[in-house]
């Protein structure tokens, strides 16, 4: 049972390692995309809705497709 139990817990470490690294990474890639569009020189203020509703239907996107994955999978 000891072996069990310590199996699991170093499973359960892993997947939390894993799970930050995977999250670190989401949010990196989502913050360069805002940063980008932080230094953009617009013009007009319209400009820049356009932009950010470019990256807000995108972020969107993303989420429904993890959502799908993961009702399936």
């Amino acid at each position: 049972m000891e072996m069990n139990e310590k199996l699991v817990r170093d499973l359960k470490k892993k997947f939390e390692i894993e799970s930050y690294k995977n999250e670190a990474e989401a949010i990196d890639y989502w913050k360069k995309e805002v940063d980008l569009i932080y230094k953009k020189k617009y013009d007009s203020l319209s400009s820049l809705q356009v932009d950010l509703r470019g990256l807000m239907e995108r972020m969107a996107n993303r989420v429904t497709m993890l959502t799908r994955m993961a009702r399936e999978g």
